[in-house]
């Protein structure tokens, strides 16, 4: 999990959302964080902590994919999914990226929960998870009645939930008074009667059925672990430390467990015994034994069982999420698998600031490392990497295994990694590199990452036609999408908008992202034939607010949008025609504002290509021209005095509007951060000028008369 709560450069941010912030008092504190999701950074570089993990394990994945992926590599697997479905809580990620939560899900999905009946009777909690065990013992034992099968299930249902009426004369034969011994028992344990919990399950442990005194000699372990945490749970119901501990309750789980595990090696409780061994150490803060168990079981746990992703979580909450953690695993010998979990959050670095991990450092870890040689490499890789080392040194480190049939995800990563060491020596064999690993990546989030790879690149070299040519290896559609957004020529999106061998949603992201740049780019004469590209059932009404996410891209803004609502103004086509001819005429660039303002424009922006060269959608798109902003649209005309009077009170009337009511200007496109959003801000001295004019100047226009106040 990430070592801070770090500031994502994601989407980029619509005012309302400062608005929001602001309201509060929070301004630029909060900025970064003002999007209801994080975004992933589409490069394939993993410098620091990153909310999307990745395929490769690296230094920004959370501690908890690392964890996983290690273990899916040290023993077989069966084959991963087929395919990888974008997360519907996620669609940010595509298929390239994923959370934690995400891909837990993907690997072992859960049954959807089942609704309860508003008019059913309440459940006693704590009674649901042990009566089908407790109803599988009774039904095997043939020494009981039928009524006292019925009544004992009827008192395990209200075993731990308020008082009970323990009717004696409705259980007659031995058998059935142990049964109901138990259940008195349990009913004291859940209610923290540790006393008579003791003395209930100790009679029982030698009672004639086998299931009740395995049970019970069970029990004491529970018992011991409820007493010892006690008074150690603070009012918010977190743990409190090992302080707050009973260690009396934690000698007797540990004698119990020791017991128990004596007389029933191969019980039906055995693993849950071995497993509370971890707790007993947890809770007393033996954290050496614990990490030693750790390790064991790191070793030991199958990747393909989801018993394997909860131990990545009860690792990462016990052990990795501490402070001292580094200090308590640096501390113990042979424990390879943590410590290159560890090694990699210490990699993490901001910026430009040196990583917290010498190669010193990591030379003294060497020989931890004898029986993982390959996990030594890729650590020793990484960290040289990251710290912009010689390529070619790197290179040596990695022998190139690009054409093998399959990977591991460590013989994966090894082989990710090398693929940017190739691209930072700018080696001539780098995208037949990426070519060759796609053949042996598994669709599940392998083949996608490899595939940004292979974009990057061909983006560096300019080759975008490449990408989107018939015959392309790059066939993921959010990695396309993104590149149609940021980086696609004209050309390029209007083959892309055509092609049907292409999902529908591509083809509207080609369209929309062809028809945007035409009008915010000046490309007024392109526009009509372009417009041609739209089908008539085009949607229109999904919105713009989560363009790279929605699953309906409303491209029918351009065909059926709104045109007026006071001013008026023809269909965009139309207008974008007059554009075309005189693109300094006043009254259309004002429709062109309105087509803008009516359809949500505000605060919309295409997908916005990371600043750094190699992440995905940077560079040039071969549309002249910067964009303007409806903002732009009114400060020329203000600026022109010998605009027609109509034309330049409705200028001044919108200028000012754009600032109500929050008092930040609202005719501008998303913001990516504090620092766009404070330059695309006029000073109140302007807005107070801009209404002055219109009043004083234009004293008889509807737009005058319309203006009470500015912002």
């Amino acid at each position: 999990m990430p070592h801070s709560l770090a500031l994502f450069r994601k989407r980029p941010i619509a005012i309302s959302a400062l608005l929001a912030f602001s309201a509060l008092g929070l301004g630029g504190t909060l900025w970064a964080c003002a999007d209801s999701s994080c975004e992933p950074d589409w490069q394939m570089e993993s410098r620091d902590f990153d909310c999307g993990g990745r395929a490769a394990i690296s230094p920004g994945n959370d501690t908890r994919i690392n964890l996983l992926l290690l273990m899916r590599s040290l023993k077989p697997v069966q084959d991963a999914p087929s395919s990888t479905a974008i997360d519907p809580y996620d669609p940010q990620f595509g298929r390239t990226f994923f959370s934690w939560s995400s891909l837990r899900t993907a690997l072992w999905p859960q049954p959807a929960p089942v609704e309860e009946n508003p008019a059913a009777a309440p459940v006693c909690e704590p009674s649901v998870a042990g009566i089908p065990a407790f109803a599988a013992a009774l039904a095997a034992d043939k020494s009981l009645t039928p009524a006292e099968r019925t009544a004992l299930g009827g008192l395990r249902a209200q075993t731990g939930c308020g008082e009970i009426k323990w009717d004696d004369s409705q259980i007659s034969s031995k058998a059935g008074r142990d049964y109901q011994a138990y259940l008195k028992a349990a009913d004291a344990f859940y209610r923290g009667d540790w006393t008579n919990a003791r003395q209930g399950f100790g009679t029982l442990t030698r009672a004639h059925n086998p299931w009740i005194a395995e049970t019970a000699t069970y029990m004491p372990i529970r018992i011991g672990l409820r007493a010892a945490i006690a008074k150690a749970v603070d009012e918010y119901g977190d743990f409190a430390g090992s302080d707050k501990v009973d260690q009396a309750g934690i000698a007797e789980a540990r004698n119990a467990i020791a017991a128990y595990l004596k007389a029933y090696p191969k019980g039906r409780y055995a693993a849950s015994a071995q497993g509370l061994t971890r707790r007993v150490a947890w809770l007393s803060g033996d954290m050496a034994t614990l990490i030693r168990r750790y390790e064991a079981l790191l070793a030991a746990t199958p990747g393909d069982a989801e018993a394997a992703a909860d131990l990545a979580e009860e690792i990462d909450i016990k052990l990795l999420e501490r402070e001292d953690a580094r200090t308590l695993i640096a501390g113990q010998d042979d424990i390879p698998l943590l410590l290159a979990v560890a090694d990699l959050k210490r990699m993490r670095q901001k910026a430009d600031d040196p990583a917290a991990l010498s190669p010193a450092d990591l030379a003294a870890q060497k020989d931890q490392f004898t029986t993982h040689p390959d996990l030594y490499g890729l650590l020793q890789a990484t960290r040289s990497y990251y710290a912009g080392e010689n390529p070619r040194a790197i290179l040596a480190m990695l022998p190139d295994a690009a054409r093998e049939k399959r990977y591991t995800p460590l013989a994966f990563s090894r082989q990710v990694l090398r693929g940017m060491a190739l691209g930072q020596a700018r080696d001539v064999n780098e995208a037949g590199f990426w070519r060759e690993l796609l053949d042996g990546a598994s669709p599940f989030y392998q083949r996608p990452l490899v595939e940004m790879g292979l974009a990057i690149r061909w983006q560096r070299d300019g080759r975008i036609d490449q990408i989107f040519s018939p015959d392309s290896p790059i066939s993921d559609t959010t990695t396309r999408s993104i590149l149609l957004q940021t980086v696609a020529t004209p050309a390029i999106l209007r083959i892309s908008a055509k092609d049907a061998a292409r999902p529908a949603r591509e083809r509207d992201v080609a369209r929309f992202t062809l028809l945007y740049k035409d009008l915010t780019r000046g490309a007024y004469g392109d526009f009509a034939g372009d417009l041609a590209l739209v089908p008539a059932n085009a949607d229109s009404e999904t919105g713009l607010w989560g363009f790279s996410q929605q699953d309906k891209i409303p491209v029918g803004l351009f065909i059926k949008g709104k045109w007026s609502d006071g001013f008026a103004c023809p269909a965009i086509a139309q207008t974008a025609a007059t554009l075309a001819h005189t693109p300094r005429n006043d009254r259309a660039q004002l429709c062109l504002g309105d087509f803008y303002r009516l359809n949500g424009f505000d605060g919309f922006d295409l997908f916005g290509g990371g600043t750094a060269p190699l992440s995905l959608g940077h560079g040039p798109d071969g549309f002249s021209g910067r964009s303007r902003t409806r903002g732009d649209i009114y400060a020329a005309i203000i600026a022109d005095k010998g605009a027609a009077a109509e034309d330049r009170a409705y200028a001044l009337y919108r200028a000012v509007m754009c600032y109500a009511p929050s008092g930040a200007n609202g005719c501008a496109p998303a913001y990516s951060d504090y620092k766009q959003y404070e330059a695309a801000q006029s000073p109140k001295s302007d807005r107070k000028a801009w209404f002055t004019e219109l009043k004083q100047r234009y004293p008889d226009s509807q737009w005058a008369k319309a203006l009470r106040y500015y912002w």
